[in-house]
């Protein structure tokens, strides 16, 4: 098939005609975008034809908290390491948490309180302005939300159980008790008194002072090992083996009195999204019972985000804008984020500080729009 080199039969040369389907095809996409938007709104049959609708941009901040949970589980003997062992333990299980990192993102979405409406009649968009500015994040497209995928990872509370059968010695003992029983003797009964072995439970207490002395049996074995000061003989690793195991049993046994902590990872992710005029806003709370919770659970102290050093556009540059633009129509709307500075703290602790753009606390300014018949 042979191409056509000469001159087109509208007139214009190839580079020209390019250009213009071009401009068409700008067009079409912006009146697609638009006619997809606003489907759900035509169905009802209340939306009249030529008109294009759309949305301010609105800033929205995902906090991703993790804090960490200790949970402190206190020794059955802890009462009693002062008596044996002269030291102070705590008697009572608690558990506490505390925000170990925290990241913002800022995520862009339309602002469903900024809807404007676009009519270009029986014309059509001769330049792509909207869909330049939709795709720079001025202007919101109803529907054209950024995506984003939610975390929630919850705490597991599970006891060790590192009490478990680290005693010292049994859990009973015997006991010789003088007990009573009557014998006849010629029509007389007498009282005789008999001895029994039985075996006792035994008491907390003296748990605890037969796990002490198994602690200082320990220790005494050790200093005798590393001086020398034994008939057995250790060569080698085996020295170093023999004084390691005594170390894990002392250690294993000091748990019964000073107790344990072991420790938890919570996730979440929790938004917030400023407002005009306010400056501090509670993200979210710790509880030292449910680790982190929302900003509305009144059982945690809160955690702060504080707005600072707002950045807007000057009055001089809006109106000058607005001066530009004060004898074109129509116009499409946008909007200059302000730029703010994030402070988050828990309390008088800094847990973050970024810079972030907010377009709902930006300025709103207005373009001209080029329509052509269509």
């Amino acid at each position: 098939m042979e191409k056509h080199r000469g001159p087109l039969p509208s007139g214009k040369n190839e580079k020209e005609e390019k250009e213009e389907k071009m401009k068409r095809m700008y067009g079409k996409i912006i009146l697609s975008v638009a006619a997809i938007a606003l489907s759900g709104i035509c169905a009802s049959g209340k939306t009249p034809p030529g008109k294009i609708f759309y949305n301010l941009p609105s800033t929205t901040v995902v906090i991703e908290a993790e804090a960490v949970c200790e949970n402190f589980h206190a020794g059955p003997y802890a009462e009693f390491a002062r008596k044996y062992l002269g030291i102070d333990a705590r008697t009572e299980d608690s558990r506490s948490y505390v925000v170990k990192s925290l990241r913002m993102t800022p995520f862009v979405e339309a602002d469903p309180s900024a809807a404007h409406v676009l009519d270009v009649g029986q014309y059509s968009i001769a330049s792509p302005d909207l869909l330049k500015l939709t795709s720079q994040g001025l202007v919101s497209i109803p529907g054209d939300f950024s995506g984003r995928s939610e975390t929630w990872r919850f705490p597991s509370y599970m006891d060790s159980g590192r009490f478990d059968g680290t005693g010292a010695g049994s859990n009973f003992s015997s006991e010789t008790v003088e007990l009573y029983t009557l014998s006849e003797n010629d029509g007389v009964y007498e009282r005789i008194s008999v001895r029994q072995n039985q075996v006792v439970a035994k008491s907390v207490e003296q748990k605890a002072a037969e796990t002490a002395s198994a602690i200082f049996r320990l220790r005494e074995k050790r200093e005798q090992i590393i001086t020398g000061d034994t008939d057995a003989t250790f060569d080698g690793e085996a020295l170093g083996a023999a004084v390691a195991e005594i170390t894990r049993l002392e250690e294993q046994y000091m748990t019964l009195f000073l107790g344990y902590t072991d420790y938890s990872v919570q996730k979440m992710n929790f938004d917030f999204t400023p407002v005009p005029d306010e400056q501090v806003y509670v993200v979210f709370r710790i509880s030292d019972e449910n680790g982190l919770v929302p900003a509305d659970d009144m059982s945690g102290r809160p955690v702060l985000a504080v707005l600072k050093n707002v950045e807007r556009l000057s009055q001089a540059e809006v109106t000058e804008t607005a001066e530009k633009g004060k004898q074109v129509e129509p116009l499409i709307y946008y909007r200059v984020p302000a730029v703010a500075e994030v402070a988050v703290s828990d309390g008088t602790k800094l847990l973050s500080c970024s810079r972030v753009q907010f377009y709902q606390l930006g300025t709103t300014l207005s373009m001209p729009v080029r329509l052509e018949k269509r």
